[in-house]
């Protein structure tokens, strides 16, 4: 039987070779065709050359070679596209590369030499086109980057170092967005020098541009000043329970026991204490891995504010000081979190910041718009303000 077996299966085996090849191509050398067809597309930081590829059948790949800051470098596409992109381009400059075919038995063909000419990197628009002004505790730095380059945004400062003055870093920020934004903070309101540059992942730097600012003054505001307060018409809606209330909400703690703030609604509201221009919010979010960005979580909410104690629940007694948005920064679903997730939005808080125009309030309504997992509730651990205060 098992000979029989042998000898039936060894024809299938014969006649398929001819038409469906399996394992390595017999070696040669025989180099295949070069490319043909050539086309360039310029763009920010590089260029898209499109091609025909060789008719050869054991054609296999194509290979450019260029100078990137004066070292060669290697770009290969495989047999199934009919382009290949190169990057990492800094200042536009032209020059000539070479395409290379290659088959199976790498066998190279004759060099097709193209001109290519790189737009400018993103980096040095960025750094012309960056917007900087005066901010609480430092500067606001706002940048374009319609191509989405992936960039860190370096920042520095002067300090005095044994009696002279020395550049150092004070922050450095990393973005791939169309839209970026910083704060560098942690300054006093006397007149200070900044630096800041763009990098992108190629290092190519773009020049450094030198500002003097002059800060706002800012500080935290002190929390032991909070309390409950409510006008009428919004009663209290917090919880009632020691491990609940909404003096936890500025308590300092943000978990264990005693540490958390929940409310049956979205609308909420306390005294400060005191008269003040507020700069920026923070908002420390539940530690709770399948409630972080989830159920009760604040994932939209204004900030209403007033200077007097004569308002109601209509918002026309109040004044809008911000409306603010919570920020994911995995962008995983629903109930699904990661370690970045939890330092940044419980952690180390969530933070934004108010408007410069805003005036001084010392009541405070918190309006919830929406939460991450649809609830009516809302919760938080802490919340912490920074300002001017008016004295």
């Amino acid at each position: 039987m098992k000979k029989y077996i042998i000898y039936l299966i060894l024809p299938f085996l014969i006649s398929g070779c001819g038409e469906d090849y399996i394992g390595q191509y017999a070696l040669d050398d025989i180099p295949p065709g070069p490319v043909s067809g050539v086309s360039v597309e310029n763009i920010p930081g590089g260029s898209v050359i499109s091609y025909v590829i060789p008719t050869d059948e054991d054609f296999s790949y194509v290979k450019a070679v260029y100078k990137v800051n004066g070292q060669t470098k290697e770009q290969k596409s495989s047999v199934f596209n009919r382009k290949i992109t190169l990057e990492g381009f800094g200042r536009s400059q032209a020059q000539q590369i070479e395409l290379i075919a290659y088959d199976k038995s790498e066998n190279a063909s004759s060099p097709v030499k193209v001109d290519i000419h790189p737009l400018d990197a993103p980096v040095f628009d960025m750094i012309e086109n960056v917007t900087i002004r005066d901010d609480f505790g430092g500067i606001r730095i706002d940048w374009q980057n319609p191509h989405k380059a992936d960039v860190v945004l370096t920042v520095l400062t002067t300090t005095d170092r044994y009696g002279e003055e020395e550049w150092i870093e004070a922050d450095r920020f990393y973005s791939g967005a169309v839209q970026g934004g910083a704060n560098v903070r942690g300054y006093n309101d006397a007149e200070r020098f900044f630096g800041l540059y763009f990098r992108d992942r190629w290092d190519n730097f773009s020049d450094t541009l030198y500002i003097t600012a002059h800060p706002y003054y800012e500080e935290m505001l002190d929390k032991s000043k909070f309390s409950r307060w409510n006008p009428s018409g919004i009663p209290y809606n917090a919880y009632t329970s020691v491990d609940w209330r909404i003096e936890n909400l500025w308590n300092n703690v943000i978990s264990g026991s005693a540490a958390g703030f929940a409310s049956f609604t979205h609308d909420n509201t306390f005294n400060m204490g005191q008269m003040a221009k507020l700069s920026r919010i923070r908002i420390n979010n539940r530690p709770e891995r399948d409630l972080l960005y989830n159920f009760a979580h604040p994932k939209k909410f204004q900030i209403w504010g007033s200077n007097h104690p004569n308002v109601n629940a209509d918002f026309s007694t109040w004044t809008l000081l911000g409306e603010f948005e919570s920020y994911k920064p995995s962008g995983k679903p629903l109930g699904d979190v990661d370690d970045d997730d939890y330092n940044y939005g419980h952690v180390n808080g969530e933070e934004w910041n108010f408007p410069l125009d805003i005036p001084p309030v010392q009541y405070i309504r918190w309006y919830v718009i929406d939460t991450w997992g649809g609830s009516e509730y809302t919760q938080v651990m802490e919340m912490t303000l920074w300002g001017e205060v008016q004295k």
